[in-house]
């Protein structure tokens, strides 16, 4: 096996129907001067799919997506660049997701890309697959995958130096999936709608009393604190401290998190984009997490904003 033939592998169309588990970790992104400290993004998303376009995602924490076209839809204009693909702010300003590995159209960073040795046959979660590394004018650092040698399905793609990495897992291929995989279904609808009640009652119950800070950069005029999700029985909350509005200088919007110490981090919403600045702290009863948009508090700032959060 060469190169050549592992990319005519991985072209092969169509890929079969398939479900399984997709991870990704990415770095967070800084001021460009390692400001706020290194952090990085972690999903893990349960997934079905469908040839030639049809997704079923199960996100966790009940965020379910479908994505499923009409039988007689054909290509749209994204499915061009859904396969594996870098942009120019990568590795921030990319979405991992299980179309990006499993694809009809493999993406530029393999069709433009160049192997620094010939492919190695290995085991990939016990699945025969070739690992190669690349070259590839998308990024300046070796690509690093691993092809699943049945299907030429992706089954992981990694760049060591910049700490990302996309892999699937636990992989079945039943053949066929009934129309019932992606469709609204009663479980999937009670599901939602359980996530939604969960909201409203926490929206309530904090309506006048959400944990916010009394100082922020620029004043608290645009504040409109809103609790969107979270737990009454942990304690957990995510409050959005505002979505518009916000003075020049500081930052664009801002979600609050609170969590138990010693929690995993809890980041729903636009929070869980690497794109997004996030500082960190704790205090003697909770952890918390200040996601921000368009640029991070400074030292001094996030020491002022810690510092007029209410006892708890």
């Amino acid at each position: 096996m060469n190169w050549t033939e592992l990319r005519d592998l991985l072209t092969r169309s169509p890929k079969p129907a398939v479900v399984g588990l997709h991870t990704s970790i990415q770095p967070r992104r800084d001021n460009g001067r390692g400001w706020p400290p290194a952090g990085v993004v972690s999903t893990s998303t349960r997934f079905a799919y469908r040839p030639p376009h049809d997704w079923f995602l199960d996100h966790g924490n009940g965020d379910i997506s479908l994505d499923v076209r009409e039988p007689d839809e054909g290509p749209r204009a994204e499915d061009a660049t859904r396969g594996l693909e870098f942009g120019a702010e990568f590795p921030w300003d990319l979405a991992p997701e299980p179309a990006r590995l499993i694809s009809p159209v493999p993406g530029s960073a393999l069709t433009e890309a160049t192997s620094q040795g010939d492919p190695a046959a290995v085991r990939h979660d016990g699945r025969d697959a070739w690992a190669v590394t690349l070259t590839t004018p998308s990024v300046p650092h070796p690509l690093y995958v691993v092809v699943d040698a049945r299907t030429g399905i992706l089954l992981a793609a990694e760049i060591e130096e910049v700490g990302y990495r996309e892999a699937l897992s636990e992989l079945e291929f039943p053949g066929e999936l009934p129309d019932s995989r992606f469709q609204w279904s009663d479980a999937v609808a009670e599901a939602e709608e359980a996530h939604q009640r969960r909201r409203d009652e926490l929206a309530a119950h904090y309506r006048e009393r959400a944990p916010v800070p009394a100082f922020w950069p620029g004043g608290r005029d645009h504040f409109e604190p809103h609790v969107f999700d979270g737990d009454l029985a942990t304690g957990v909350l995510a409050i959005d401290l505002y979505n518009d509005g916000a003075p020049q200088e500081t930052p664009a919007m801002a979600v609050l998190i609170r969590q138990q110490l010693g929690s995993a981090p809890f980041e729903p919403g636009w929070a869980a984009d690497p794109e997004a600045f996030v500082h960190r702290w704790q205090d003697a009863n909770w952890q918390w997490t200040l996601a921000l948009w368009g640029q991070p508090l400074s030292p001094e700032q996030l020491e002022r904003v810690t510092g007029s959060m209410p006892e708890n």
